[in-house]
């Protein structure tokens, strides 16, 4: 039997296609394996996101190709298909839009054809069945491109415009991920909050939906921008407080200055960022995660200094710290104002520092909380088992003998700048 090996990166939304891809492959008859020595084809499943990720993944993709027939995937075929071309020209590619053809490309391939499928689709592939990362976690994307136009961000060309799921689909998915025992829902788009608004339909409906499906599970909401999360601000606060949807919200703040901002292309303004962060407060110990980037073309010390100030104003609980580098084909990657790469480097390490700072402090304030929290999965790194509360906050737990998809009874004793250390003071019964 052919066997096959798939690697990952990126964003969650590539977890999900890599999951439906080795789901498929399996249904054509093809053997998954763990080992990359045994495989007799290799997928790589791409990220183009950052020029040092790019760089990484072009760098062993050239490694590869010369032990193992390649098929690649994701965004990097989809904006760099020419480069594929030249140093690649017998690997498969697959698009962002066509994953569901991955068993003709792995046909094609073990038959040393040429195939490409990079074109645009709007549909998305109608199976519901995944091969999971992580066995208690369904990932479903309800979305794929945006309706932005940032400067810095290539993310966009490769996904192209907005085209949202169908809430018929999405049910579907989600009932699927439930039956084969799913304790999580995840939704992943490139903006959660401009769900819907091609077909008429918004993010709280669907979730509401999600919501009242039969079974005890949680749904997480992925990343959403500021500037739809203000058009459906009443909804979003009331979609938060349903006890099937962890009270966490990722939103990308990305700079502090209305300058740069503007440079950006982002949306909003700081002012309306922050009348957005005091709304959502109001939800009891709402989890917030943000973005920023540090060194922008353009970006003045005083700029600079603005987003230092509002990250130590607002207290976010987790930040996502990127250095600007250019993306081919973005509107940044042109400007005429491009910051030296030490001062960037310099800004990225004060705001990790300040992160680190802000962080620990946020965790410190749960010592002493007791409450339920959701066992999803084994830390194989020193053995423990890490928990999810109504909060998103990750709790770590030293007893390896509990039953991942059940919930417990913790106590936090702990607090370290990425998670939680608590103890478990009574079982489900």
């Amino acid at each position: 039997m052919v066997k096959f090996f798939i690697e990952t990166f990126g964003c969650t939304a590539n977890v999900s296609a890599s999951e439906l891809m080795s789901y498929l492959l399996l249904e054509c008859g093809f053997e998954k394996t763990a080992n990359r020595e045994r495989a007799d084809f290799v997928i790589l499943n791409t990220c183009v996101v950052k020029a040092p990720t790019e760089n990484k993944i072009k760098d062993q993709i050239i490694k590869l190709a010369k032990r193992y027939p390649l098929i690649i995937a994701g965004c990097l075929p989809q904006v760099m298909s020419d480069w594929c071309k030249v140093n690649i020209p017998k690997a498969a590619l697959i698009g962002v839009d066509h994953f569901y053809k991955i068993c003709q490309a792995a046909d094609a391939l073990m038959n040393e054809q040429e195939f490409s499928s990079i074109s645009r689709k709007r549909e998305f592939s109608q199976e519901t069945k995944r091969v999971r990362a992580r066995d208690l976690t369904g990932i479903i994307e309800i979305s794929k491109g945006c309706t932005g136009e940032c400067a810095y961000c290539i993310v966009r060309i490769a996904k192209g415009p907005l085209v949202s799921k169908s809430p018929d689909l999405i049910l579907n998915e989600a009932s699927t991920a439930l039956k084969e025992g799913c304790q999580e829902i995840w939704l992943t788009a490139q903006d959660t909050a401009s769900y819907g608004i091609d077909i008429k339909k918004t993010l709280p409906d669907i979730v509401k939906r999600i919501s009242d499906l039969p079974g005890d599970f949680m749904i997480r909401i992925g990343m959403m921008n500021a500037d739809y999360a203000l058009q459906f601000l009443p909804e979003i606060k009331e979609m938060f407080k349903l006890p099937k949807v962890y009270s966490f919200i990722h939103l990308p703040l990305q700079s502090g200055s209305d300058n740069v901002l503007t440079k950006m292309k982002r949306k909003y303004s700081v002012k309306e960022y922050l009348f957005l962060i005091e709304e959502l407060r109001k939800i009891k110990n709402l989890t917030i995660s943000t973005d920023v980037i540090t060194g922008l073309p353009g970006e003045t010390e005083e700029d600079f200094n603005q987003t230092k100030e509002l990250l130590e104003r607002i207290q976010f609980d987790i930040v996502n710290i990127s250095k600007y580098g250019d993306r081919k084909g973005t509107v940044a990657s042109k400007s005429r104002e491009k910051i030296p790469t030490e001062i960037v480097k310099e800004r990225s390490i004060i705001i990790t520092k300040l992160v680190r700072k802000m962080t620990l402090e946020r965790n410190e304030k749960w010592i002493g909380w007791q409450g339920d929290a959701l066992a999803l999965r084994i830390d194989e790194r020193n053995n423990t088992i890490l928990l999810r509360n109504k909060y998103y906050k990750l709790i770590s737990v030293d007893n390896p003998s509990l039953d991942l998809g059940k919930w417990y009874r913790v106590k936090i004793e702990k607090a370290r700048k990425t998670r939680l250390i608590g103890s478990i003071t009574s079982v489900p019964e």
